[in-house]
């Protein structure tokens, strides 16, 4: 049996990858479609949406603000958005608790490290941003 072309195997590798996406958005969409019987009622989403708390908005915003302000004044620049930096905010206190060692922690926030640092127009290095990130989670945010 003959051994298939190189581009052979990049087609087939890239048709199946493409077969495997399209039958994972079907089933994501599938399973989050659902059949319209057990529809919510109406009004609910305001009900469910008034069921969250605003202290706990406001205290989540409150910490992303504390950590936004330790990396600013630390040199660290502005560039990353309010939700990436409570996830690293949260990760960081999560894998900390978990006593997750630091060189492993450092690893995952190296790239943000690194963009933060591209950004700073030399006042940082990518190290020494990534090491911002992390004590600044927990100093400020934990």
């Amino acid at each position: 049996m003959p051994t298939p072309s190189p581009t052979f195997r990049s087609a087939w590798r890239a048709a199946s990858l493409g077969a495997v996406g399209v039958l994972g958005a079907a089933l994501v969409g599938g399973c989050t479609l659902g059949s319209g019987i057990d529809e919510a009622p109406a009004g609910a989403e305001t009900a469910a949406a008034a069921a969250v708390p605003t202290s706990t908005v406001s205290t989540t915003e409150a910490r992303v603000a504390r950590y936004a302000e330790a990396l600013a004044t630390s040199g660290f620049p502005d560039v990353v958005p309010q939700a990436t930096l409570f996830a690293l905010g949260d990760g960081v206190c999560r894998q900390s608790a978990a006593g997750t060692p630091d060189a492993s922690i450092l690893e995952h926030l190296q790239p943000t490290g690194a963009y933060g640092a591209s950004r700073s127009g030399g006042a940082l290095t990518a190290e020494a941003a990534t090491r911002l990130l992390l004590d600044a989670a927990r100093s400020s945010f934990c």
